[in-house]
């Protein structure tokens, strides 16, 4: 409705604006006679609109306007926080609830729900997924919880929570449109389409074709044999509705061994064999199958899968003997462990300054300088006396050999370089010159080295007379002397493992003796011969971790377990054991394991992962002598409930949950901060009165005018 606040009679307004349009004719017939006639019809028809809007703000007319009362209804905000909107489109950055977040920010001004505060009043913002509840700043990470959604019902407790003195004037959904839980919502669309209540609805999701692509190893227990050919194969799955192209990915760690690209079609399941390996050394290996999964895959536990696969030693072990001098049990041991098929015996021996007994094919007459020279071997009989003759990088790498690569290396000589070049990987700090004048008798233990068969107390192992031996004085923590003297206990040969190796030193350098005694032959041979096995199998895998075929599911704990053993093959009770896992959205986390009561040396924690698929996970042991020992693993993470079978976005339905309201429907992508949803008919409403005099356009254009008049008049020579 249009008014007119003059304070006067109609009368006196209608003769004051007759005088005032008299004045102008006068005025205009006088411009027209004192200047040219185009300056002067410029002039009186800026002068005429001048008048005008003059009258119109003399006159101070205003409108009156009814509008919806903010004391006396509400809006209603509902967002949905079930577990499909913890997905990620295809395209999309963001997950789907963290593209709403950021229009219910508090600490923004000019966010939607502060806008909407400050020009409405009271908006209530709840939030739903099998209940509702009412929002706050950690509502955002209920997704990850995985709910089932209620649309229904949680438009039905939002209708019927209304205060007697409030009306609902309008409510704005947040959703992707599931509803696999609770009442239909286009059935409570009916009652509040009865009660011109609009529901508006804002699309959160994005329209695709959803199917899953699978892959997993055909054999989790594949026959491995170091230096062999192993044969891995995984069945691939596509149960998409239509054809996927992929690529498959084999990887050993951080390696990548082979990449396969193929096509399937909608349904089909197909094996893949991969091309042989040669895993070089024995001992654990963990293998990894990756698909590049198409936009839409539903599950992405499966998009991955890993085995570990355990590697047996090598029906052949390659030996090295190494010495700078001719020592008389080099022979010996030539005959025994070269004339025997499970070992490549080689040997190089300095004869003089310049020449050198090199024995076994390739072996090149001179001294190495290569650092991966000890990596082909799977043991190594040093003599100490050579490691003076050998460089700084090869004694280095001889470390990397043994901790590493998991070779065996056994020492024998004197000890004072040995230790003070190769540090810990002497099992043996100090030992004691030994020039018996008679034959001393040793005892040989049962572990490692031998078994039940080998029947070693009738083992008659001594140190020779009258040539130099070495008794053990101090040793290493984790060593362990397994060839004691029968007279006071002191070790003969010490072992221990180092890494994933294993190290020895033997006191007896003169042991051919025994080859010469009777019966002595045999038993010299079953001796070395086992010593050399011992050494080439590497040690026992010291950190064994917890394998699970099945998944675990999301929002769940996931446990996490370690068995290790110290250095002397005991489980140990005093390492630091952590486990670094990554995983997807570059999630992060360090989990400090604790020893479990009930399993010697094993050690246990929990993680409760928040996104389905494969997380990494890194355990690092160290031990109180300064060890540490790595290991990787790989556990896959799934979805659980319906809102992980079905993630796809219900567009239609929410269009017409807006469409049977008289609401607005829009997609996330099109919502923007100065949205504003519509409103009920029959709200409580509030007659406002605005003036229009005070319209600052009025006050512009008289302005103008004067500007415009003033320019024209300098243009003509006016004053």
């Amino acid at each position: 409705m249009i008014g007119w606040d003059w304070p006067f009679s109609p009368f006196w307004y209608v003769l004051l604006s007759v005088i005032i349009c008299v004045i102008l004719f006068i005025h205009g017939r006088m411009l027209l006679k004192g200047t040219l006639p185009q300056l002067a019809k410029r002039l009186i028809s800026l002068r005429v609109l001048a008048v005008l809007f003059f009258l119109i703000l003399m006159a101070r007319p205003f409108v009156m306007t009814d509008q919806p009362n903010p004391r006396d209804f509400k809006i209603l905000s509902l967002t949905d926080f079930s577990g499909s909107m913890n997905t990620r489109d295809s395209g999309e950055n963001m997950k789907r609830i963290e593209q709403v977040r950021p229009f219910f920010s508090l600490d923004n001004d000019d966010s939607w729900i502060n806008q909407m505060k400050n020009q409405y009043g009271k908006v209530e913002s709840l939030g739903f997924s099998e209940n509702l509840f009412r929002l706050n700043r950690d509502s955002w990470v209920r997704p990850e919880q995985g709910k089932k959604t209620a649309l229904g019902d949680a438009l039905s407790a939002g209708l019927k929570n209304i205060d007697g003195k409030e009306s609902l004037g309008s409510v704005v959904v947040f959703s992707d449109g599931r509803n696999n839980l609770g009442t239909s919502a286009l059935e409570i669309a009916k009652d509040f389409r009865s009660l011109g209540i609009p529901v508006n609805v804002v699309g959160v999701g994005r329209e695709q074709p959803l199917g899953d692509l699978g892959i997993e190893f055909a054999d989790r227990k594949p026959n491995a044999v170091a230096k062999e050919e192993l044969l891995l194969s995984a069945f691939v799955e596509n149960k998409f509705e239509k054809k996927i192209q992929s690529k498959i990915v084999l990887m050993q760690g951080k390696k990548i061994e082979e990449e396969i690209s193929l096509t399937l079609k909608s349904g089909e399941k197909r094996k893949l064999d991969f091309s042989p390996l040669k895993p070089k050394e024995s001992g654990p290996k963990r293998y990894r199958v990756l698909t590049v999964p198409p936009s839409g895959d539903s599950d992405p536990s499966n998009d991955s899968d890993s085995i570990l696969v355990l590697v047996k030693p090598p029906d052949q072990f390659s030996t090295l003997y190494l010495s700078n001098r001719v020592q008389p049990i080099y022979p010996f041991l030539k005959r025994t462990l070269a004339n025997e098929e499970r070992f490549d015996f080689k040997a190089l021996v300095r004869m003089s300054e310049k020449v050198f007994h090199a024995f076994g094919d390739d072996m090149k007459p001179q001294y190495p300088t290569d650092p991966s020279f000890w990596m082909k071997y799977d043991s190594i009989i040093l003599d100490t006396n050579v490691l003076p003759d050998l460089n700084s990088s090869l004694m280095f790498s001889l470390k990397d050999f043994v901790q590493k690569k998991g070779g065996g290396l056994l020492m024998f000589g004197p000890l004072e370089f040995a230790r003070e070049n190769l540090g810990g990987l002497v099992p043996v700090k100090e030992v004691e010159y030994i020039l018996a004048k008679e034959n001393l008798s040793l005892v040989t233990l049962e572990e490692p080295l031998f078994s039940p068969v080998d029947e070693v107390e009738k083992m008659k192992l001594f140190l020779p007379k009258r040539l130099p031996g070495f008794f053990v004085k101090d040793q290493n923590q984790g060593a362990k002397g397994v060839v004691l003297s029968r007279s006071n206990g002191k070790a003969v040969l010490s072992v221990q493992a180092y890494g994933a190796g294993k190290v020895a030193y033997w006191g007896s350098p003169h042991d051919w003796r025994r080859s010469l005694e009777e019966k002595g032959t045999k038993e010299f041979r079953l001796f070395w011969q086992s010593l050399a096995q011992w050494l080439g199998t590497g040690g026992e895998d010291r950190l064994k971790t917890l394998d699970i075929e099945k998944p675990f599911l999301r929002g769940e704990d996931a446990s996490l377990q370690v068995d290790a053993l110290g250095a002397d093959f005991e489980p140990s009770m005093d390492a630091m054991v952590e486990a670094r896992i990554s995983g997807p959205d570059n999630y992060n986390k360090v989990v400090q394991l604790y020893p479990q009561g009930s399993n010697a040396g094993r050690y246990a924690g929990t993680f409760r992962p928040v996104q389905a698929g494969a997380y990494e996970v890194n355990y690092i042991l160290r031990f109180p002598d300064g060890e540490k020992l790595e290991r990787e693993n790989f556990i896959r993470v799934s979805e659980a409930g319906e809102e992980a079978v079905d993630i796809s976005f219900a567009r239609l339905d929410l269009q017409m949950l807006a469409k049977l309201t008289g609401g607005e429907y829009l997609p996330i992508s099109d919502f923007s901060d100065n949205w504003r949803p519509k409103f009920a008919e029959n709200l409580p409403t509030i007659t406002k009165r605005h003036s229009l005099a005070e319209a600052w356009i009025f006050f512009i254009a008289l302005f103008l005018f004067s500007g415009i008049e003033w320019i024209f008049r300098r243009q003509g020579g006016l004053r």
